[in-house]
């Protein structure tokens, strides 16, 4: 039987850090906003890292050419060391979802902005082919690493309630994307 534990933690820690990555208070939320914070909050859980993020400390995600890498050091702590090109900035909120303020590197960079077009085309199309939002969140994810695993499952709590809240529960995933400016909320969103 495969370890559920090979980080070795205590159950004391783990509930401690389960309970410190549930989501605070979460509030309704427009669908664009909803669907643009979801994005984002996915492609911060996809990045690789081995450390517990705060709430409302500021990190970096970084595009090495083959994955996504979430940092503590800036670009310019980084120097010509880099682990990649620089997205930008990310938070994470009370709420659990990640707001990320893109970088400089981003205009720039042809090859940044064809990894988070892939991204998003794959996002898009899992919502498209749902049926309703709610089917398509990461919920536990027993092969996710410790932190992102804990992440994984606060976002889930978050943007149901979020969807409760807002009053969007039950909408087919077709209906989310049925919108013209589906993609124009992502390309100029200061969260993508």
């Amino acid at each position: 039987m495969k370890n559920p534990n090979p980080q070795g933690k205590g159950l004391v820690p783990v509930l401690e850090h389960w309970h410190a990555l549930q989501p605070g208070t979460v509030a309704a939320k427009p669908a664009g906003e909803l669907l643009v914070d979801y994005f984002a909050s996915a492609l911060v859980l996809s990045a690789s890292f081995a450390f517990k993020p705060v709430v409302g400390c500021d990190y970096f995600l970084y595009w090495s050419g083959h994955r996504w890498q979430l940092s503590l050091i800036n670009p310019q702590e980084w120097g010509s060391r880099a682990p990649g090109a620089c997205v930008g900035e990310c938070r994470l909120r009370s709420d659990m979802t990640w707001q990320i303020v893109p970088g400089e590197q981003l205009k720039d960079d042809s090859g940044l902005q064809r990894a988070l077009a892939n991204f998003l085309d794959g996002f898009l199309e899992t919502i498209g082919g749902a049926s309703s939002l709610e089917q398509t969140l990461p919920g536990y994810v027993a092969e996710l690493p410790y932190y992102q695993r804990l992440l994984a499952t606060g976002l889930t709590s978050s943007v149901r309630q979020s969807l409760r809240h807002s009053g969007l529960t039950d909408i087919p995933g077709a209906q989310w994307l049925d919108h013209d400016r589906v993609r124009s909320l992502f390309s100029h969103s200061g969260n993508q």
